[in-house]
Formats: C-alpha cells, sequence, structure tokens
C-alpha cells in the first residue's frame, strides 16, 4: 500500500519583499508574496514535495523556501481514505 502524505510548505517571493520595503511593486506578484504564505500539498516524500513545488515557484523568479513539514493527521491510503 502506497501512502501519499500531505506536507506543509512554507515560502515567499524575495523580489516581491525587496520591492515592498521600497514602497514598490511587483509587476506579476501581489505585495502579499513578500510574506510569508502556507501550501499545503500531497507527496509520496519531502523530496517529492520539493520537486513539485518548485515546479510552479521557482528559484529564478525569486521563490525562496523557508520549511517543509509534513503533515502526518492527512496521510491517505491508495483508496484517498484518511488513515
Amino acid at each position: 500500500m502506497i501512502n501519499t502524505l500531505i506536507f506543509e510548505v512554507v515560502l515567499y517571493n524575495t523580489e516581491v519583499r525587496k520591492l515592498v520595503e521600497l514602497d514598490e511593486s511587483h509587476p506579476r506578484w501581489d505585495d502579499g508574496w513578500a510574506d510569508s504564505r502556507y501550501i499545503e500539498l500531497p507527496a509520496k516524500n519531502l523530496r517529492s514535495a520539493i520537486k513539485k513545488i518548485r515546479t510552479k515557484f521557482t528559484r529564478k523568479r525569486g521563490f525562496k523556501i523557508i520549511a517543509v513539514t509534513e503533515i502526518p493527521e492527512y496521510t491517505f491510503n491508495n483508496s484517498g481514505k484518511i488513515s
């Protein structure tokens, strides 16, 4: 049985943070990205979670991951049921 875990990723955007400090806005991302955001996503393991988050929130675009934490109480088995 393969379990899918839920991970919480904490990240922010370094470019947005710098611009907000200068009282300016980023042309693409809203000012809220200057602060940490918490995103939950399913993955098989920690490495997979980081890979998934990096596909959308890349370093090239200024995203910095602060923490990745497994949320064990939200573990799903392969039938989709919470275990």
